[in-house]
């Protein structure tokens, strides 16, 4: 008898499975969605991170001194507090004066590598992520892992008409008959790899 597709597993409120930056073993990101709530730990190391963390500010400004109209740039990066003024000095004149800069708000998360899936609060590559004929295979969490195993391991796949699965925006390449047996294999290493 043919298996059929049931979706068993996948919840989109569990976290990411990625490599640690600090020791490359697998960690765990919660609250992805929010900078603010997510967080990022790591069992082997026992590195601990908050999102919230890496919020800072770049603090610039560009205008033309007020003296002699000479131009004057000045950006500031990765501070931790949003500045009210900056003291300038205008190198043609030397004029001194206090600007407000404009400021912007970004993460300071990690590099990331080219080609790679990450985590968009941390920047840390996924733990589960290889290159299967030219194209990227890869899935967040356990439960992910589980769902497309179970959604590719089933002969009969039905198609609920209100709304779309996670499994049915997979890419063609993993749903495709002949990549059946390799997939899975990939999925279960996946599933012996991180526990």
């Amino acid at each position: 008898m043919k298996k059929k597709y049931k979706q068993e597993y996948f919840k989109y409120h569990e976290g990411i499975i990625v490599l640690c930056p600090n020791c490359g073993e697998g960690a765990a990101v919660k609250n992805e969605n929010s900078y603010k709530l997510a967080t990022l730990e790591c069992n082997h190391c026992d590195l601990k991170k908050k999102g919230y963390d890496l919020m800072t500010y770049k603090a610039f400004v560009n205008l033309y001194c007020p003296v002699c109209t000479h131009q004057i740039r000045y950006e500031q990066y990765n501070l931790k507090e949003r500045p009210k003024t900056i003291n300038m000095n205008c190198d043609a004149c030397d004029s001194q004066f206090q600007i407000q800069p404009k400021i912007e708000k970004y993460l300071n998360s990690y590099p990331k590598e080219q080609g790679l899936i990450h985590d968009p609060v941390f920047g840390c590559p996924y733990y589960f992520q290889i290159d299967f004929n030219g194209k990227l295979f890869w899935a967040k969490n356990r439960e992910h892992i589980l769902e497309m195993e179970n959604y590719v391991s089933s002969h009969l796949r039905t198609r609920l008409p209100y709304r779309m699965r996670m499994v049915e925006r997979l890419p063609t390449f993993i749903k495709e008959a002949k990549n059946r047996e390799a997939i899975l294999k990939i999925l279960q290493k996946w599933k012996n790899l991180y526990k």
